[in-house]
């Protein structure tokens, strides 16, 4: 009689946990659905995020519900961790070694950092900087507080440019090669952007430096990508867009502004949040590129020195049949 019991009660617990597990797993199908539920209701691409923490979910609560025990509890409530700390991995496996000369000939080595408005360490941004030899440096969230960056890099980037005389628009261009037809804006229908044409070896490139709205404007964020795209859309030849978009690999927004520029996007790896510990969950940084450019090497992070955002590091070189010097206008 008493072992009847038991087996009873051994069997409910094992219902309840099984239903539990199903539970999760729908949940867990609804986020990787989310990309396309998002064409629905917007809201939907704040879950965009976390595709790849849905996917370890999935799995762990299917095995969970083969094995409605113990060994299922422990796998349901260990992925979660382990997915965490799965997708840090990532990040951490391509990691930027640092540079000790600069590119190869051919190369344009660009780095994207956004580094913090409340970021005072200027030595340990100067010196990640430094590390990766970047011919091209973005920076997003460039605060009065980082101007001296200007002069401590000008040995290294000779031609500089920011934003800082427009109201909300911190954004600042570094460059080792000449920069003109600068151009800036905020406090429009799009985000704060810096625009400038970078004379490079292979000819002048039309470089942005971008910073979007996040999550919970999402609305008002999907209208500046539709805003920004038609900015670039009006650039004739070679075009780079860097800076923190707030939106995954797997957003709509995303998706959007790619689809109607034509633009690639060239990184994936997660950035944010590297603060307080280095555990970035999120690819919200970004480098996409005109059909003129294809990925030589990379993408690589960097260190992130005082910041919650890891630099994003690559090397580009001109795509076959675009080695010309193409017209910028």
């Amino acid at each position: 009689m008493k072992e009847r019991a038991a087996q009873e009660k051994r069997q409910a617990k094992e219902e309840g946990l099984s239903n539990l597990c199903l539970l999760a797993l729908a949940a867990a199908l609804v986020g990787l659905a989310s990309p396309w539920l998002a064409h629905l209701w917007l809201g939907f691409d704040a879950l965009s995020h976390f595709i790849p923490h849905f996917a370890l979910l999935a799995a762990g609560a299917f095995l969970c519900m083969l094995f409605p025990d113990r060994r299922g509890l422990a796998v349901a409530i260990s992925l979660p961790i382990l997915s965490a700390l799965l997708v840090a991995g990532v990040s951490a496996w391509h990691a930027s070694p640092g540079f000790g000369t600069p590119p190869e000939q051919g190369r344009i080595r660009l780095m994207g950092f956004n580094i913090l408005s409340r970021n005072h360490d200027l030595d340990a941004i100067e010196a990640e900087v430094r590390r990766n030899r970047p011919d091209i440096l973005a920076m997003p969230e460039f605060h009065k507080d980082k101007w001296p960056l200007h002069a401590r890099l000008r040995n290294m980037f000779p031609h500089q440019a920011n934003c800082a005389y427009k109201k909300y628009c911190n954004l600042a261009l570094f460059s080792r090669w000449p920069i003109d037809s600068v151009k800036a804006a905020s406090r429009w229908a799009g985000p704060p952007y810096l625009h400038a044409v970078v004379r490079t070896p292979q000819g002048p490139v039309h470089v942005f430096v971008v910073h979007t709205l996040r999550f919970p404007w999402l609305g008002s964020q999907y209208r500046q990508m539709g805003a920004m795209a038609r900015i670039v859309l009006l650039q004739k030849g070679p075009v780079i867009v860097m800076g923190d978009f707030n939106a995954s690999p797997f957003s709509i927004t995303l998706d959007r502004f790619l689809k109607e520029t034509g633009l690639t996007r060239l990184t994936w790896l997660p950035t944010w949040p590297a603060w307080p510990l280095r555990l970035p969950q999120f690819a919200i940084d970004h480098v996409l590129v005109s059909r003129h450019w294809r990925l030589a090497a990379g993408p690589w992070v960097g260190r992130p020195a005082g910041s919650d955002h890891l630099p994003v590091i690559l090397e580009l070189t001109r795509a076959p049949g675009a080695a010309q010097k193409a017209p910028v206008r």
